[in-house]
């Protein structure tokens, strides 16, 4: 604190403690006898507050003077006698207690005030570090997606191709969505139209069956951590890529409908295609392929159950339980209902 900074402080006391004599002296002709002290308490209290104990001490001195001179028996005299000694007294010693506690208060709020300042810095910090971390996690799938395309292109063998070309897809849709989740659009969690059409889109784009699928959607939007996000936007895909491959097939088009419902905690993913549906014998407890295990585990890790049927076609359906969203946001998004939108 600057000396500049000291004197201002202490001019506040002295200031406040004018303002209080002239109030005093003002009220003096409308008072009883016995409240010498009546408007040197607050500028003693406010001091305090606003200059701090030091100047706080100094206006509690200079009040008691003017009160003993001015309004205490004998007046316009420093004369003390007991009366007059236990009023001073009474004075002091409630002035110190309120420049004590106020002192405290101020230093403790003083104290949490930097300590705040520091949280927040260092909260700062880590939301910095944590972004770059995520960050680099995408680049880093991103680069093991692009490794993986190098080694797939320099295998001559069909079921080893199609093995890489596999591994690559599903490595690069999890990067793809680790950024979607990351990304501050949908960093609550989010799964919503948006959302599950732009993940949609980029199955139909990778596949190159963009204008060959008609793509409905009915979202329910659903607020999950990530460690449901994934599995559940992991077994979207699957399911999309699985309709792509059986349900389109060599045809020239095909209609795929993504919904996604939910009654209090319970959600329910659908994806159907219109195509052949399942073979004969199918059982998605048995099947061995990769994707099925995948499918597999990821309804494991959501404690949900994931089955498929014949309908008209294929539908893929899975059951699992999610955190309820806050109304404001279900309101805002249950009018979006039901999008469709053909390529052709």
């Amino acid at each position: 604190m600057t000396h500049g900074q000291v004197l201002q402080r202490f001019a506040w006391g002295i200031g406040l403690f004018a303002a209080a004599l002239g109030l005093r002296l003002a009220a003096e002709p409308f008072l009883p006898p016995g409240f010498p002290f009546l408007t040197f308490f607050p500028a003693v209290i406010i001091t305090a507050f606003v200059a701090g104990a030091g100047p706080a001490i100094l206006c509690a001195g200079l009040s008691g003077l003017a009160a003993l001179y001015f309004f205490i028996q004998p007046e316009r005299s420093f004369q003390l006698d007991l009366p007059s000694a236990v009023a001073i007294a009474f004075f002091a010693i409630i002035c110190a207690v309120d420049i004590l506690i106020i002192d405290r208060l101020t230093t403790t709020l003083a104290a949490l005030r930097t300590e705040r300042e520091k949280a927040l810095h260092h909260a700062g910090q880590r939301d910095t570090l944590f972004k770059e971390l995520q960050h680099r996690i995408g680049n880093n799938l991103q680069s093991v997606s692009a490794l993986l395309n190098v080694q797939m292109r320099a295998v001559t063998d069909p079921a080893a191709k199609r093995a890489l070309a596999d591994a690559v897809q599903r490595v690069g849709i999890i990067a793809d969505i680790h950024r979607m989740f990351h990304d501050p659009a949908h960093a609550d969690g989010r799964i919503d139209e948006d959302f599950t059409r732009e993940l949609a889109e980029r199955c139909l784009a990778t596949a190159g069956a963009g204008g060959k699928v008609s793509l409905a959607t009915s979202i329910t939007p659903i607020a999950l951590p990530q460690d449901k996000f994934l599995p559940v936007a992991l077994i979207m895909t699957e399911c999309i890529n699985n309709a792509l491959e059986h349900g389109l097939g060599a045809r020239e088009h095909a209609s795929i409908q993504v919904t996604l419902t939910r009654v209090g905690a319970d959600c329910e993913l659908t994806v159907r295609d219109d195509g052949p549906g399942l073979p004969a014998g199918f059982d998605v407890a048995t099947a061995r392929s990769i994707g099925m295990t995948v499918l597999r585990a990821f309804a494991g890790q959501l404690e949900g159950r994931f089955t498929m049927a014949s309908d008209g076609g294929t539908l893929c359906r899975l059951t699992f339980r999610a955190p309820v969203i806050e109304d404001r946001l279900e309101v805002a998004w249950s009018a979006s209902g039901l999008k469709a939108a053909q390529n052709t």
